[in-house]
């Protein structure tokens, strides 16, 4: 069982702060269908040229700690359009795990 909640925005600029606390809230609201581990998926630059995944095993507050505690991301960055996911798992299958989180990548970077 899972969570996945979405977020996409065109021509409204949005600075990665609020794209990311607008992903954390859909996830709030779905964690009872996943409680082992969290994860997001967001454009990691204006262009969307690249995906930037941040996941975590436990509770989404402990993906939330980890995004905000985080110095790798710009979060005063606008971005005009931007399409971005979150994912929240009950392992069913396999152990819970940040290698198990999701949002999974499908390329030799998984």
């Amino acid at each position: 069982m899972c969570g996945i909640f979405a977020y996409l925005n065109y021509l409204e600029p949005r600075t990665r702060r609020e794209i990311l606390e607008y992903l954390i809230k859909g996830l709030q609201r779905l964690e009872y269908r996943g409680y082992d581990s969290a994860g997001v998926a967001i454009d990691a630059d204006a262009n969307g040229n690249s995906i930037q995944i941040i996941r975590r095993s436990g509770k989404v507050k402990m993906l939330e700690n980890e995004i905000w505690d985080s110095s790798d991301i710009d979060f005063d960055q606008k971005f005009e359009m931007h399409v971005g996911i979150s994912h929240t798992r009950w392992a069913t299958h396999g152990a819970p795990s940040a290698c198990n989180s999701h949002p999974q990548r499908s390329d030799p970077d998984n």
